[in-house]
């Protein structure tokens, strides 16, 4: 019998793998970037044991994300654009994680399918309101997970599909327009043997195609995110601070009509705070 504790909490891509059912809620602020295209990443969307896999099972989540900027910086502090931004991602998550075995690692596969109110595309759409809508639908065929008394470990590949309404130069869009393939690099670490603290990091590098409709190409990206935090009421509650940073590994490439061009590096900090909902115990071979 596998203990609620061990079904504790990740956030969004990661609440997914763990939880019977859950409600994950995460905050993000301090968020600094450039003149820069975004990835279909969402920043902050992974923290707390991001580099873990969840124990052999079926699993629903139905995360909530949510975002707030107020000011847009360059690499040196300079403000570029102050404004409004409010964005929330929502939706529904399917996580399966079989008993076969391969290279020594479990495997598993997830699907999210999700919704957003803004799907910020660069700085020109700092103050954009598009309205909710499908956002980009996110599948990973494969992950595998390999547990230690001390660190788990995953290594998993993904797909961005552009299922959400887009088209170029449009205000009112909730996906980016374009595909995307993630390999995912992570590990837990926990600081005691009961496992119930514990430090995590996640790296993600993202690939992404031309955007529909245009030879906007956004460059290549690294993603890193992880959190330090603990277990309480025997696993149903997990709490500690969460981090994020998005570097560029090349340039954007722009068509003639995008004003802006180089890259990006945005950093920042979120706290986080996830609930355990079980639906009933679950046995596990």
């Amino acid at each position: 019998m596998t203990s609620l504790r061990d079904r504790s909490v990740w956030t969004w891509r990661c609440v997914t793998r763990s939880l019977i059912l859950a409600v994950a809620i995460v905050t993000v602020t301090a968020a600094e970037g450039f003149a820069q295209l975004n990835g279909q990443n969402i920043k902050g969307d992974a923290g707390l044991k991001s580099g873990s896999q969840a124990p052999p099972g079926t699993y629903v989540a139905v995360p909530l994300y949510f975002y707030t900027a107020d000011q847009i910086k360059d690499r040196d502090g300079k403000q570029l654009r102050t404004g409004n931004l409010d964005a929330s991602v929502f939706g529904i998550a399917l996580n399966v994680v079989t008993t076969r075995k391969i290279a020594g690692g479990t495997y598993g596969f997830l699907v999210a399918l999700p919704w957003a109110n803004n799907r910020v595309q660069g700085v020109n759409d700092f103050d954009s309101n598009p309205g909710a809508g499908l956002t980009d639908m996110f599948l990973q065929p494969i992950n595998l997970g390999w547990r230690r008394p001390r660190a788990d470990f995953m290594v998993a590949y993904g797909l961005y599909l552009p299922t959400g309404r887009y088209e170029d130069g449009a205000d009112n869009n909730t996906g980016l327009g374009m595909w995307a393939q993630e390999v995912l690099l992570g590990t837990t670490v926990f600081l005691n043997e009961t496992r119930t603290l514990h430090a995590a990091t996640t790296a993600t590098f993202d690939f992404q195609s031309e955007k529909e409709g245009s030879s906007t190409k956004v460059g290549n990206i690294l993603n890193l995110e992880g959190g330090v935090g603990a277990d309480f009421l025997g696993g149903g509650l997990t709490a500690g601070l969460a981090y994020y940073g998005t570097y560029k590994l090349s340039d954007d490439r722009f068509d003639s009509r995008v004003e802006f061009a180089g890259r990006t590096t945005t950093e920042g900090a979120a706290w986080n705070l996830s609930f355990v909902f079980p639906l009933k115990p679950t046995q596990i071979p």
